[in-house]
């Protein structure tokens, strides 16, 4: 039998796909329970024992079956995907109920991988949109909306150009939050409606670490206390510079 059919498949070509599938489920926010529950839900299907060590920036993984034993170290490189961890996760339950061999995994996962990332300028339209409905949320009227919509089309814009352009994500997090907070107090200083502070307090709402925040919560529920703190500590770093883009904002336009 071939690789596609019989479980007992050839234990380097395994390292290696399960290295990159649980590298990319890394990298695109996953949580490290669910990243070990894939792996491992497909390593039974092929007949293998797996053992993972997830670390904050790579994985460890070594399969043995009978007296032989593979071991591969993968290091994640991309951003945040929803899409990614979704359509992974469905692909090792496919493989898991045997509706896929090891060939048309390897082959869906490269498809995955491939695929275009949404449209930047909706992701920034639509941010903006979101974080503008955080306003309202907290009771903001319709001059802070708008100014919170335009403090996050600008702060979006800025942070992705200055990551692009080679800066530290914290410095660029730093720099979107002074720039938003500037925006937001446009009805503060003109005299625009009745909420003016609430539309500085929810300009930087756009830049809360939500997903390592979230992850980190569950890393350390379920014993990963490594990734854990890894993700806490990331996440108050993004938090404390967004904080200070606040107070910069503040220091620079001198509002009382």
């Amino acid at each position: 039998m071939n690789s596609e059919s019989h479980p007992g498949c050839n234990l380097a070509v395994l390292e290696d796909f399960f290295s990159d599938y649980s590298a990319y489920l890394l990298s695109s926010g996953c949580t490290t329970l669910r990243i070990e529950k894939n792996v491992r839900r497909m390593a039974k299907r092929f007949g293998v024992d797996c053992v993972m060590t997830v670390m904050p920036k790579h994985i460890e993984i070594m399969l043995s079956r009978g007296g032989e034993a593979d071991t591969r170290m993968a290091y994640w490189t991309s951003g945040v995907n929803f899409y990614a961890i979704t359509s992974l996760s469905r692909l090792s339950w496919k493989v898991a109920e045997g509706k896929l061999g090891l060939d048309s995994a390897r082959r869906c996962l490269a498809a995955i991988k491939s695929k275009a990332r949404m449209n930047i300028v909706f992701v920034t339209l639509a941010a903006a949109v979101a974080n503008a409905s955080f306003c309202r949320l907290f009771r903001g009227d319709a001059w802070a909306m708008l100014f919170v919509f335009l403090a996050t089309l600008g702060g979006f814009c800025v942070k992705n150009k200055a990551v692009r352009a080679g800066f530290d994500s914290r410095v660029a997090c730093l720099i979107a939050a002074c720039l938003s907070a500037i925006i937001a107090c446009g009805p503060h200083i003109f005299g625009l409606g009745a909420t003016p502070d609430v539309a500085v307090a929810t300009s930087v709402l756009y830049l809360v670490p939500g997903i390592p925040f979230i992850n980190a919560f569950s890393d350390f529920i379920n014993g990963h206390y490594v990734c854990s703190m890894s993700r806490l500590l990331s996440a108050l770093e993004t938090t404390a510079c967004l904080g200070t883009g606040l107070v910069l904002a503040d220091y620079i336009l001198k509002l009382q």
